[in-house]
């Protein structure tokens, strides 16, 4: 979209402070501006080339108590004067996107750049126009500081332009956003000013203008370069000036980095300090004067800035809860060290601009470990020890898109009901809990439903079903057994028992505790070949196949670990190899009859969201080498899902082995990922989760062109 065009007519020296071409020295005022005079020039002119004459210095004495002063900039929200062609756009107008860094060797893009930084920079000054006349019983020095930084920001405005039309391009050809505008013009107190003008917004040039002159330079640019590199060096003391004053006005015992979060109004945050796919800038920070604390958190420190975000949660205890409800449920130790432990994993199946939530939040160094490997992070925010959020954290008052916790569970609803906003679809992690949803995490349930892909197992609600249940499986042959309770996860809850001994199993008394779980399972002990899951995801009537994860399972049945490989046949027997492709893997096509019963229970139970089905090939009773389709159905994520989006970290040509180990096993040779030229991992090992103090588990990430299928004997 293009608009009107206006020619204005200063001098092409990027670098001149002088005045307009067209004009001397005599065009300025006879006398000497006030600061207040040249802050209404400044915000009210209506002619650009008015707006951004530069004052004759020294500037001349104000006039008048402070509050005659203040004029219209008390009366609440104002905009600033702006010629028509340089008005501000409405939020829905169609803008042009930031030039790539291969589209920067031609001109206009060029110039589409120079159009973006122009515009910030005109808001700038006008921003500290505005400023000066709000606050005019500010301290002396702050305003004088802050007429001189508003000067350094016309001649910004006045180099931008100049060059951008040299690159063919006028100042408000593209429309002009407002977003600046509106985030800082509502500041109430000179600190409000520094924190989101000088410490946010002009923070995050220094990060811009770097990348860009550089980038500029590469393209062969100089002189838009040069333009940048001086402004770059021109914003590290506005935002030093910001800083000097902003330590002036916190409280004295207050960190920068915690006074700057409380001080910073939804929708600002810290993330709009920094740059938007540019390098993060650690030496202007410390040049300005930011403490090492303040710039690793700020390194650190992610949030939308701008996509709606979804909020993550870790519970992997929901099955337990879903086993006792409508009772509480108190988690044991081992439930308490999986949750604390490993929470951080869920990170991974977010996004970079969505909100993890932490009972612990990992160590700054920790953070930075995972940064330096090549992870991109969501926000993280932490909640008590049982999950709650605070009463007063922001994301109470955030715009959400949805709820996505590990799991759905019986506590969502009372727990993160408040957050809920957007469609049905997007509440369905905090619905309502009821029979049906805790029918969707039965293992008694999931046989009745799924009888033919999961067969033989047999659910057992008394003595005599018990016995029934092992005679069928010895008349086909089978020796053992697994007893299976109807609410359990990662292989926790089963019973191995030799089926020739049935007195010792039936002695064991059906508890009001397991027939209030719908009894028990009894399945044969199968000789497993290869586990493997299957990871779909559930929306809208219909199944989206996210892929294949081979499963490292123990030999008592308990989950270890994933392992994704290149190709999942990649080093299997031909036997096993030629059964998945030719039988296995069209079985669970999205078209196929897998899928169709899958959509369709989940419909019946009101379920969308991510779903896995555990499943194995294994030797029957005559050697035939056969599949179980369902060994069990997760109606949440899975750490097979995690693998799949790790995959996408790692480089072509290497696998990844996922693995949950106990915390003692780990050591120092699990922190030494090899990252390529692009910053994959292509070998090494990598802690996901941290190893700090009282911890019993950790994820382990394992990267290489060949992994050894670990022998489950040794698990």
């Amino acid at each position: 979209m293009q608009r009107s065009r206006a020619r204005l007519t200063w001098e092409k020296s990027p670098f001149s402070e002088s005045t307009p071409e067209t004009g001397t020295a005599t065009d300025l005022a006879t006398g000497p501006e006030s600061i207040n005079d040249l802050a209404r020039r400044v915000l009210f002119a209506t002619d650009l080339d008015e707006k951004l004459r530069l004052a004759r210095r020294p500037l001349g004495p104000d006039a008048g108590s402070p509050e005659t002063r203040r004029g219209p900039a008390k009366y609440g929200q104002i905009l600033p004067g702006r010629p028509d062609h340089l008005r501000f756009a409405s939020d829905s107008t169609a803008r042009p996107t930031l030039p790539t860094r291969p589209g920067l060797v031609n001109d206009e893009n060029r110039g589409v750049l120079l159009h973006f930084f122009a515009n910030h920079e005109l808001l700038a000054a006008e921003l500290m126009a505005l400023a000066l006349l709000k606050f005019p019983d500010a301290p002396v020095a702050f305003r004088e500081g802050l007429a001189n930084t508003l000067r350094e920001e016309q001649l910004h405005t006045r180099w931008y332009v100049n060059r951008m039309r040299e690159c063919g391009i006028e100042f408000g050809q593209y429309p002009l956003s407002r977003f600046f505008w509106e985030a800082v013009s509502r500041m109430e107190t000179p600190l409000d000013y520094v924190s989101r003008l000088s410490l946010t917004f002009e923070q995050a040039n220094l990060d811009y203008a770097l990348h860009y002159g550089h980038l500029l330079r590469e393209a062969g640019d100089g002189k838009s370069a040069s333009i940048l590199l001086r402004i770059y060096e021109d914003e590290i003391a506005h935002v030093g000036y910001g800083l000097s004053w902003f330590r002036r006005w916190k409280e004295e015992k207050e960190s920068d980095w915690s006074a700057l979060q409380k001080r910073l109004p939804f929708p600002l945050s810290p993330s709009r300090a920094k740059g938007n796919r540019t390098g993060f800038n650690e030496a202007g920070r410390r040049a300005a004067g930011f403490d090492e604390d303040y710039i690793q958190r700020l390194a650190l420190f992610e949030r939308s800035k701008g996509r709606t975000p979804n909020v993550f949660y870790f519970n992997p205890e929901a099955e337990h809860r879903a086993a006792v409800w409508p009772r509480p449920y108190h988690p044991d130790k081992r439930a308490l060290a999986v949750i604390h432990d490993l929470e951080l994993l869920a990170a991974f199946l977010a996004r970079k601009d969505d909100v993890l939530l932490l009972r612990r939040l990992p160590s700054q160094a920790h953070l930075a470990k995972l940064r330096r490997c090549g992870l991109t992070l969501p926000e993280l925010e932490a909640v008590d020890a049982a999950g709650n959020l605070d009463p007063t954290a922001l994301l109470l008052h955030r715009k959400i898109n949805s709820i996505k916790p590990w799991s759905v569970a019986p506590d969502l609803e009372e727990r993160f009901g408040a957050l809920q906003t957007g469609t049905t679809a997007q509440r369905a992690g905090t619905a309502p809990w009821s029979g049906k949803t805790r029918e969707l995490f039965s293992k008694i349930a999931q046989v009745d439903t799924f009888g033919s892909w999961m067969g033989p197992s047999f659910p057992c609600r008394s003595s005599e079903d018990l016995i029934a249940a092992i005679t069928t499986l010895r008349e086909l042959g089978y020796r053992k057994g697994v007893l299976k309770r109807a609410f359990s996860t990662a292989g926790s809850g089963m019973l191995s028992l030799d089926l020739s001994d049935a007195t010792a199993v039936t002695s064991r008394p059906f508890t009001s505790k397991v027939l209030a779980e719908g009894g028990i399972l009894l399945e044969p002990a199968h000789d497993r070949v290869l586990d493997f899951s299957v990871q779909y995801h559930i929306a809208d009537g219909s199944a989206r196949l996210i892929g294949f994860v081979e499963q490292i399972i123990s030999k008592s049945g308990g989950y270890r670990g994933s392992l994704c490989q290149i190709k999942f046949c990649k080093g299997l027997a031909p036997e096993l190899a030629r059964t998945l492709m030719e039988e296995v893997f069209p079985l669970y096509a999205v078209d196929g009859p897998v899928a169709a019963d899958l959509v369709r229970w989940a419909g019946d139970h009101g379920y969308e969201g991510p779903l896995g089905i555990d499943a194995y090939l294994h030797r029957d009773p005559q050697g035939f080498l056969t599949l179980r389709p369902f060994c069990e159905i997760n109606p949440r994520h899975t750490m097979g899902r995690v693998a799949l989006e790790l995959r996408r970290q790692i480089a072509p040509g290497c696998h990844l082995r996922l693995e949950i180990i106990k915390a003692a096993d780990a050591d120092s040779r699990d922190d030494a990922p090899l990252l390529d030229e692009k910053g994959r991992w292509c070998g090494g090992s990598l802690l996901l989760t941290e190893r700090g103090p009282g911890a019993h588990f950790v994820a382990r990430a394992t990267i290489g062109k060949l992994l050894p299928r670990p022998d489950p004997a040794l698990h």
